[in-house]
């Protein structure tokens, strides 16, 4: 997963190159002491210094917008599916991330956790799910480094499929549901 932070440092008298991307690595080992943080420029104009963090990447993501769904998912070897417990988990730990150190943006898997927590809190079940995903990409950046870097604008629409109905959800990389929409699968609805 990757996430940008702005460099809070940058126009300050206490900015030195790389200083802001030491100390949140610093913080961020405690959710993950795989971390990697790297300095780049998002700006589309003026420079946005700002510090592109890959973190969880022990999780399969590759899955999670597969035929197989949610159930396919596989979390440091052990199949969703058999552990829903461990999805939960690290959804938890990624929401306490954003809370306590408030990224600026989150590519598509960041984005996932925060939709399924949201599908969660409305009392759903993850399993015997579908999840598909659509990314709309706007003002890419050709110097930005890795994926989220390179397209940090954009938007995610996410489609949940349970046995009874669809929801499909509109978010920015911001973090911000622009939309959520629930549709019945009922065949009469058609």
């Amino acid at each position: 997963m990757e996430l940008i932070f702005p460099d809070v440092l940058y126009d300050s008298p206490e900015w030195e190159e790389g200083k802001y991307s030491k100390e949140l690595a610093s913080q961020l080992v405690h959710f993950d002491p795989g971390v990697s943080v790297k300095d780049t420029d998002i700006g589309h104009g003026a420079d946005w210094p700002v510090v592109l963090v890959e973190i969880f990447n022990n999780v399969d993501w590759s899955s999670l917008f597969s035929v197989a769904g949610i159930g396919g998912v596989f979390l440091m070897g052990e199949k969703i599916n058999k552990n829903i417990d461990a999805w939960v988990e690290i959804g938890k730990k990624f929401r306490h991330l954003i809370e306590k150190i408030k990224p600026d943006r989150v590519d598509e898997h960041g984005a996932a956790l925060i939709v399924i927590n949201d599908f969660l809190k409305n009392n759903q079940q993850l399993q015997d799910i579908d999840i598909s995903l659509q990314i709309v990409e706007f003002t890419p950046v050709s110097w930005g480094k890795g994926i989220l870097g390179k397209r940090p604008d954009a938007l995610y629409i996410f489609t949940i499929k349970t046995h009874n109905k669809t929801i499909v959800y509109g978010m920015k990389s911001n973090m911000k549901i622009e939309f959520k929409h629930e549709i019945s699968t009922e065949w009469i609805e058609f």
